[in-house]
């Protein structure tokens, strides 16, 4: 990669930890709240990632207002008990604290709630490695570029730039910002055959290779 960069931010779901058993909890939580059908096991794993009304909406067929509230619903779960239910990607710890050693700026940036995401990176002990968190808006508004842009802002940030992520969802936001990318292979949303170009990396601390 060979480019000199000022802050590198993370996705969280997927990249900084497995939430996946959180996440689809939550939906099913969801579900049985708003009286859905519940979809398949494989279904679930789209709600990593995306943001989740987004989903609603798009797995089961419902109008903006009904799927805002299944995301509440999605949110509630999150708050109260898929903060615990999750866990930390070996080397995530020991690459944080690497990058923080050699003065890069770090950030989180998310399509999961604010005040979730801030609390389980707390639960998990690595939300002190960050300069900023940046998350959902409680009116569901927001997008991984938005997300990127408002952590690049938090940090003052007039440097290159670094998004690392596991979706589609952290690439494209990395392109709309403006940002680099890398993918890594560990989390849900790819695999070793990358068709779009840009580097990906097996393990978390591989990251220090590409730097």
């Amino acid at each position: 990669m060979c480019k000199k960069y000022e802050l590198i931010t993370f996705d969280l779901d997927g990249t900084l930890l497995d939430t996946s058993p959180g996440i689809f909890n939550s939906v099913r939580y969801a579900e049985e709240q708003l009286g859905l059908d519940p979809i398949g096991d494989e279904k679930l794993k789209e709600f990593v990632g995306p943001p989740p009304k987004d989903m609603y909406m798009k797995i089961y067929g419902l109008d903006e207002k009904t799927a805002y509230k299944a995301a509440q619903k999605h949110r509630e779960y999150g708050r109260n008990r898929a903060i615990y239910e999750a866990r930390l990607y070996p080397g995530i710890k020991e690459l944080l604290e690497t990058l923080k050693i050699q003065n890069y700026k770090l950030t989180v940036s998310t399509l999961k709630a604010q005040e979730i995401a801030e609390a389980v990176l707390a639960n998990f002990g690595i939300a002190m490695y960050f300069d900023a968190i940046v998350g959902m808006d409680s009116a569901e508004s927001m997008t991984k570029c938005m997300t990127i842009k408002e952590a690049i802002k938090k940090t003052d940030t007039k440097g290159n730039v670094l998004m690392v992520g596991d979706s589609l969802y952290d690439y494209k936001g990395a392109c709309q910002a403006v940002t680099d990318f890398v993918g890594v292979l560990y989390g849900f949303g790819f695999n070793s055959k990358n068709k779009y170009g840009f580097n990906t990396i097996f393990k978390p601390y591989d990251l220090i290779n590409l730097l």
